[in-house]
């Protein structure tokens, strides 16, 4: 079986990235279309959640 990695950011909560959370709204569905999936890193929100959280707290979600 394939194993696909998404964000490690994706539906946690509001305070990391709030894509995921609550109503998704038709903006956020694009968002997880282009990023959330494979290409997180290309996205502007995890560059800087990345750039200022440890490392440990970004570990990518399997699913």
């Amino acid at each position: 079986m394939k194993v696909e990695t998404v964000c490690p950011f994706y539906g946690k909560n509001d305070d990391f990235c709030d894509v995921g959370c609550g109503y998704i709204s038709p903006h956020d569905v694009n968002q997880i279309i282009k990023y959330c999936s494979c290409r997180y890193k290309e996205c502007l929100k995890y560059q800087e959640l990345s750039d200022r959280l440890p490392k440990e707290s970004f570990e990518p979600a399997k699913c």
